[in-house]
This record gives C-alpha cells, structure tokens and sequence, in this order.
C-alpha cells in the first residue's frame, strides 16, 4: 500500500500536519514518510500544512497550489481551528455544484465520514440574485442529483444563499471539507476559496489520469436510512 506523505520545510504548520496524517494513516492502516515539497513520490494522500516558512500569514504558502494543482493523488491541506484539527466536531462537509466532479468528491467524503464515524453533510452555495427583483434560479436539484449520487448513503443536504468563500467560512462545525479540483487541474474558485477560507482542514479530490473518462467511483454502502434536508 502506498504512503500517506507528508511535504514538510520547516514552517510551524508542519507538526499539525504530520499529527493529522499519523492519524490518517492509522484509519488506513499505511505507513508516513516526509518529503520536501520538490521530492519525487509515490503516495495514496499527500498532506501538507497551509503555510511555509515563507508565506503570508493572510495567505496559502507557496507550495499550497502547485502541490494541489500537481499532485495526482488527492491531497489534504491542513488549516483551521485545534477542535477541528483534533476531529472533534464528528461532521465531514462534501461542497457539491451539480458538475462532473461531484461523484468524485462525495465518494471520497462519504469514506472519510465511514472511516471517522462522522457525519456527512452536502452542502451547494448558489450567490443570490444579484437585483431584488431578479428571478432566483432553482439549485435544488444540485443537491437532488447528489442525493441520488450517494445511493442511500446517511447524509444531510443544504443549500445556501451565500457565494462560496462565505459559505465554506462558516462552517465552522466540520472537521473535514472536501471539494473537487475544478474545471481543470489549475485549481477552480471554489476550490481556491476553500484552500482560503475554510476553518478547518480542506480535502482536495483528484481522478486519477487512467480514470479520467471512467464512471463515477462507488459511494460505501449505508448504515441507516438517509436524511435529507433543503
């Protein structure tokens, strides 16, 4: 099996990010290796702290992105507050947009939610209109098309009024958000506002290159009936 890496280069984010993957990998049962952010690995997750010795405070380290945007297996960026770094809140927060990438983000957070013993929870933010009096298009079947994506798999569903960057600030009660790449492998908005924004460790889910033109991966099987609330 292979590794749960860790890309490390000194910044005080890298111990928070070594703990989460220990604690991975130990749900996974895999083994963690440390790398420099230009190594050359092979790994089933690669974890990484949101700041380096270099960054910003107010802003993603330079290694974030291109890490993200090159890496080919799904990658966690550690950020956020302790109760969720710790995995307190018992929630895992799957962003869905109705495109094609949302089979991919939900089977990945519905794992982790199994894993964890942690609840799922959809959630699709749609901007409002952007007049009072313009017509609000209808994004429930974003969620619609998601529940059915997850097969029964126990989940509650939200849809908020608010754009993206504002919706993922406040959710503060995960442990977990999982987004997908974007339109192409450079990292959509949403994604980049969850990188930014999100107060607690973000998932970003990749398709593998042999999977690309595939089917959906699979959803894990149910343990109780679904919940779906709009």
């Amino acid at each position: 099996m292979e590794p749960v890496v860790v890309i490390a280069d000194g910044s005080p984010w890298d111990e928070a990010a070594a703990r989460w993957a220990r604690a991975h990998a130990e749900l996974v049962d895999a083994e963690v290796e440390a790398h420099q952010p230009r190594d050359h690995f092979h790994a089933q997750l690669v974890v990484l702290g949101y700041q380096n010795r270099s960054g910003s405070p107010l802003g993603l380290g330079k290694h974030v992105l291109p890490s993200v945007c090159a890496t080919f297996c799904d990658t966690v960026v550690v950020r956020g507050t302790a109760a969720a770094l710790r995995g307190e809140h018992g929630r895992v927060t799957a962003l869905v947009s109705g495109g094609h990438d949302d089979g991919l983000v939900l089977a990945a957070a519905a794992n982790f939610a199994l894993r964890r013993g942690a609840v799922l929870r959809l959630l699709h933010a749609a901007p409002p209109p952007v007049l009072r009096e313009d017509h609000a298009e209808d994004h429930s079947w974003v969620l619609a098309r998601a529940s059915a994506l997850l097969g029964g798999f126990p989940h509650t569903a939200v849809l908020v009024r608010r754009h993206p960057h504002e919706a993922i600030s406040r959710c503060t009660d995960s442990d977990l958000v999982v987004v997908g790449p974007g339109e192409t492998r450079a990292c959509g908005s949403v994604t980049r506002a969850a990188l930014h924004h999100a107060p607690c460790p973000v998932l970003v889910v990749h398709r593998p290159v042999q999977e690309e033109r595939r089917d959906i991966p699979s959803v894990p099987a149910p343990r109780r009936p679904v919940r779906t609330s709009v």
